[in-house]
């Protein structure tokens, strides 16, 4: 074991935070430009540069650490070799944005979701204009039920009453049906 293996050795298992310490301001820049130059980012660096670290601390530890130059350089090769491996390993996997380029999707593919009061809009519609119009005094203008069976010609308030629950049933059946159906269609 060299002079520099003992030295590492010895820090590394007295005071390893030290050890990490000074290793991490020696060696941990060269192996950011290392990673930034071989297209990686910041938080890869910092993980790359862990990785050999603990690489290093676990031969250091089990007497199976062989230094021929300097511990920077060491760190240095073992960050490269990881670096490496998980490019290869990563390579088959294509950026988002690039498998985006790569498939046309049509423009209307993503319909816009419909405002729930155009929804509702459509609902009353389909249960005809007289009902539309009933629940819209009714609901909208807050008209009592006595103006309704004014307005509509309807022979009491009660006639009102039942028409306007009539008409409610209606657009109930409108929203079960639309419900069905969407079911069935997602099923």
């Amino acid at each position: 074991m060299t002079a520099t293996n003992t030295y590492i050795v010895q820090q590394l298992r007295t005071s390893r935070e030290a050890a990490f310490e000074q290793l991490y301001e020696a060696s941990f820049p060269q192996v950011a430009r290392m990673v930034k130059a071989m297209g990686g980012e910041y938080e890869d660096a910092r993980d790359i540069f862990q990785d050999a670290l603990v690489i290093l601390y676990e031969k250091a530890v089990e007497g199976r650490l062989d230094i021929q130059s300097s511990p920077s350089a060491y760190l240095m090769g073992i960050a490269k070799h990881l670096w490496l491996r998980q490019r290869r390993q990563n390579s088959h996997l294509l950026a988002l944005s690039e498998l985006e380029q790569q498939i046309d999707i049509p423009e209307d593919f993503f319909q816009q979701p419909e405002k729930p009061s155009l929804r509702l809009f459509r609902f009353l519609a389909a249960a005809g204009r007289k009902c539309m119009e009933i629940l819209q005094a009714f609901y909208y203008q807050r008209m009592p039920l006595p103006e309704i069976a004014e307005e509509f010609g309807f022979a009491n308030t009660r006639s009102a009453t039942v028409q306007k629950h009539k008409c409610l049933e209606k657009v109930r059946e409108q929203v079960k049906a639309k419900t069905i159906l969407y079911e069935e269609v997602v099923e």
